[in-house]
């Protein structure tokens, strides 16, 4: 995919122009390679005009997570209509309300520049002090380790929370295709969607061993 994004249809204030090249630009070069400058370059606005509407980066960085913040609740969502944790299919319904809403954002270049900038957050050491990831992503963390103290019961305290952690970590960095191209040219890079669900839910389900 080539370093470019792709504006939605129909006609864009300069806001939101500014939040689609700031989210571009923060998921190609990272937080602090970004700048402001290099963001309304990108928008085709002032310098001036962006601090109208925001007054200092993180401001503008936060506002980027903020409007995407439907696809954690599609995802919560999608965990609180599963009728029984404990049932044999929970499992399964458990990892599709986590993964689908993501992986759809992997199916339009529009969006799958917010999966990228996700991964780029929750891998970087710095990403604390911003608070993005406690205020956007913890509250829905909590409630799928909540989850799977339910639908796999009988681990350890630590099992939970480290069992989503990586689970995260395999679906952030499935946001990119390169490196498996790489790995394997021939290999069918849709295969992921099923792969990836089927790789977490074993994690999910797998005993722990010392």
């Amino acid at each position: 995919m080539s370093a470019r994004y792709e504006l939605p249809p129909g006609e864009l204030d300069r806001r939101e122009k500014i939040l689609w090249a700031a989210e571009f630009q923060f998921a190609l070069n990272g937080y602090h390679g970004t700048t402001l400058r290099g963001i309304a370059e990108e928008a085709d606005v002032k310098l001036s005009l962006l601090m109208y509407h925001f007054k200092a980066k993180l401001d503008l960085y936060r506002e980027i997570f903020a409007r995407r913040q439907y696809v954690n609740v599609s995802r919560v969502t999608a965990l609180e209509a599963i009728a029984d944790l404990s049932a044999p299919t929970a499992l399964d319904e458990i990892v599709a309300a986590f993964a689908n809403p993501v992986l759809e954002l992997h199916e339009n270049p529009r969006d799958l520049w917010f999966a990228r900038l996700v991964l780029r957050e929750a891998s970087d050491p710095s990403s604390h002090e911003r608070g993005i990831l406690q205020e956007f992503f913890d509250p829905m963390a909590g409630k799928f380790i909540d989850a799977l103290r339910r639908a796999v019961p009988g681990r350890s305290e630590e099992f939970y929370p480290w069992a989503y952690l990586f689970a995260v970590g395999a679906l952030t960095q499935s946001s990119f295709d390169v490196r498996i191209r790489d790995l394997a040219p021939a290999v069918d890079v849709d295969a992921k969607y099923r792969l990836l669900r089927g790789f977490i839910r074993a994690g999910w389900e797998a005993s722990e061993r010392p």
